[in-house]
């Protein structure tokens, strides 16, 4: 079966990659990655099912290269239906912001700039989703200090059934929280990817627990230790 699969992948290049070798780089990925990035994305489905018959869409923010997008999309696919809720992202899709940031934040985004290099663009990252028969989308490109803002205002209907944080730094991570956080419905979740281990997110996280006198535990699945989550 693999053989016939293999036999009719055309080749062509797509964003960089060979379509004929999408079996390459599977094989590669768990060849040669490290094993928490399979435990992560594990935990993430496991976080997921979840949520499965709530209400509300999934909100992304922080979408970088746009794996995760694709694996929360691929989830929905998998668990619900294309149109049983819509997934929402939020990024640059580009430079990563440093607005408003302190000197320590803006020093780890220049770090990690220089290893990882820019966030995928919007118009690519469409074209990987449609690549991918992935539908029922929507992607606010800006600085999320500005667009979650205005979003929250321009819909004040907005459900959130799974909100993943994944912004590394202080400043829109609280933007995040104060706009989104009671938009998640009960039994939701507010998935975080850098807590405890990116001093901006965790201590932004802390301060909006204690100012707003949240009780909400942070858990982690034993699973693995990315990511932590707050259930509604």
């Amino acid at each position: 079966m693999r053989q016939a699969a293999v036999a009719t992948q055309k080749s062509n290049e797509f964003l960089g990659f060979d379509t004929g070798k999408c079996w390459d780089y599977e094989n590669g990925f768990y060849l040669t990655s490290h094993v928490t990035r399979l435990s992560k994305a594990l935990a993430q489905y496991e976080l997921y099912k979840t949520v499965v018959g709530l209400p509300g869409h999934v909100v992304e923010c922080g979408v970088y290269k746009g794996a995760s997008f694709v694996r929360l999309a691929t989830f929905r696919q998998i668990l619900e239906s294309p149109y049983s809720r819509k997934i929402i992202g939020f990024d640059a899709f580009g430079r990563f912001p440093e607005n408003g940031e302190d000197t320590s934040n803006r020093a780890f985004i220049r770090d990690f700039t220089a290893e990882g290099g820019d966030g995928i663009s919007r118009k690519a990252l469409l074209q990987a989703l449609s690549h991918k028969g992935i539908e029922n989308v929507e992607l606010i490109e800006g600085d999320i200090c500005a667009t979650v803002p205005k979003y929250a205002k321009d819909h004040p209907e907005l459900k959130i059934s799974l909100l993943h944080v994944d912004v590394d730094v202080y400043h829109p991570t609280k933007v995040i929280l104060e706009n989104f956080f009671k938009r998640v419905v009960a039994g939701g979740l507010i998935i975080f990817d850098d807590y405890g281990t990116v001093e901006g997110e965790t201590r932004a996280l802390d301060e909006f627990l204690q100012s707003s006198h949240i009780k909400s535990l942070i858990e982690k699945l034993s699973i693995s230790h990315i990511p932590a989550y707050i259930r509604r």
